[in-house]
């Protein structure tokens, strides 16, 4: 996430990284899923809200806040969006335990798939945009063909370098279309 970061500093889009394990770094993938699944949705909600407001306090002029996440982080970014007032939320391939919290939404999202993941892309086809759909919620979708989850992570087994140059571009100018009325943004990974 900290690459992601320095990414959207490059271009001149301030964020912030959320420390989601409370400052524990897992040695091996099983400590690793062990800090995941002791994440609950509360303490997810809360850390992102410390962080909106501290990210929004340290910007001048008219900002907009927004979440922005990979596969569990992707679903954190958008339960925040659903919970807590972010204008926005990019989220790459990750899901939410209830569709019908993104009721809650303040803002746009902007939802990246793949089409070969099994398991987010038919939840987000079936039911996060039909949900979306019943509450006139504004979710642009860009779904990637021939490519699996997580193809966006440098050096996992389902790695895309196009795909996911092509993601980071748009996910950039979803960023610059929300930025252009209003000046400054801010993003949270």
């Amino acid at each position: 996430m900290r690459s992601v970061a320095e990414a959207l500093h490059s271009v001149g889009i301030p964020s912030a990284s959320v420390d989601l394990f409370g400052g524990k770094v897992p040695s091996n993938l099983e400590e690793g899923m062990k800090l995941r699944d002791a994440i609950t949705d509360d303490g997810a909600l809360e850390a992102l809200e410390a962080a909106r407001v501290a990210l929004a306090s340290r910007l001048t002029g008219p900002t907009r806040v927004g979440t922005l996440g990979f596969c569990m982080g992707g679903g954190i970014a958008l339960l925040g969006a659903c919970h807590r007032p972010f204008d926005f939320a990019v989220d790459f391939y990750g899901r939410i335990a209830r569709a019908e919290d993104i009721r809650g939404l303040r803002g746009p999202v902007l939802l990246i798939l793949a089409s070969e993941d099994e398991r987010i892309t038919p939840w987000a086809l079936g039911e996060l945009l039909p949900a979306a759909n019943r509450e006139k919620k504004r979710v642009a979708l860009e779904l990637f063909p021939n490519v699996r989850h997580a193809f966006h992570r440098p050096g996992g087994e389902s790695y895309n370098a196009a795909a996911a140059a092509e993601a980071w571009r748009r996910t950039l100018a979803f960023l610059a279309e929300l930025a252009s009325p209003s000046g400054p943004r801010a993003a949270q990974s």
